[in-house]
């Protein structure tokens, strides 16, 4: 089935991600288009596809650190400093390795799956990765969306969570994806991380109707710097 098939008879599109390729990049982002087009809503594509594409690096990134810990929890053992711990497996990242880390992952099928359908007329994104978060990362998730929320802007945040403890990645993409949808006049019921014991899904629910619209143009047109 096509993605305008798929489109037409309201079907989910599911997306399998070992990596973020520019070819996993470049079909969602097709997905995400195509969509909007059908429902008048373009104008969302950069807001929308800047969240979805984020969401999956996150997904795969943990992916890779199930993989580099071998399944086990020995970031958090007495064989481990947890801070030290991840700061090996982030410069790992970096090199040579972590092509390594995709062929593993294929190999082992372990992979982001991301759905994109349309229900109600509204945008419904699912983000999952087989690999559940422990506590200490709910609880970061948790405090930086609840900050998020709360601020107008990521200077804002910035100032807000001088004391954020957890440190890998800052989160500053799971921030900006609030900060986008309250741009379009969403709350955090909107966008939703939720782990169990043995997987991680995060939500996005975006109205495609005309208030979302309106809202959306209206804080652009509110930051955008006025020529005189």
């Amino acid at each position: 089935m096509t993605i305008d098939e798929a489109i037409n008879l309201n079907k989910p599109i599911i997306i399998k991600a070992y990596s973020v390729s520019e070819s996993i990049e470049h079909y969602i982002k097709l997905v995400l288009a195509k969509i909007l087009q059908k429902h008048n809503c373009e104008v969302l594509l950069i807001p929308l596809y800047t969240s979805v594409k984020e969401l999956v690096v996150n997904a795969v990134k943990a992916n890779h650190k199930f993989i580099y810990f071998e399944g086990k929890k020995s970031y958090e053992s007495v064989f481990f400093d947890s801070e030290k711990a991840l700061q090996l497996f982030r410069l790992e990242m970096t090199r040579s390795d972590a092509k390594y880390l995709d062929t593993l992952a294929r190999k082992n099928d372990l992979h982001a799956l991301t759905t994109i359908t349309v229900i109600d007329k509204k945008l419904c994104i699912d983000v999952e990765n087989p690999t559940p978060m422990n506590e200490t990362e709910r609880d970061a998730v948790a405090k930086k969306l609840k900050i998020a929320q709360q601020c107008e802007d990521i200077t804002d945040y910035f100032i807000q969570a001088q004391e954020d403890d957890y440190k890998e990645g800052a989160g500053l993409g799971l921030v900006l994806i609030t900060m986008m949808l309250k741009g379009m006049g969403l709350t955090q019921s909107n966008f939703i991380i939720d782990s169990d014991y043995e997987k991680t899904i995060a939500s996005i629910i975006v109205p495609l109707t005309q208030a979302t619209l309106q809202e959306y143009q209206k804080r652009i047109s509110e930051t955008t710097p006025k020529i005189a």
